[in-house]
């Protein structure tokens, strides 16, 4: 009778503490794919989420297209239009 009682209640508390016991998330790949004019950028994220892929990949698209070089107001607004919409 001891015996079952203390087994049930290793019982318990082993699977209670299974609970406490977080998966990691899991990693996937995300393709996004981008068109300003004739150039497309084509860029890949593993990550936990899309979200996390997506923002990212639309920071890489903006300094892609901007290349390093100045550009102006509406150049600027075009590469924000595209690298906010990405085709997948």
């Amino acid at each position: 009778m001891k015996r079952a009682l203390v087994m049930t209640v290793l019982l318990a508390i082993s699977s209670t503490s299974l609970a406490w016991i977080e998966k990691a998330p899991q990693q996937k790949s995300y393709d996004f794919k981008f068109k300003l004019k004739s150039d497309i950028y084509t860029f890949t994220r593993t990550a936990t989420s899309y979200e996390e892929a997506y923002e990212t990949a639309a920071q890489a698209c903006f300094k892609h297209f901007k290349n390093g070089r100045h550009v102006n107001e509406d150049e600027g607004l075009d590469i924000i239009d595209v690298c906010a919409n990405p085709r997948s």
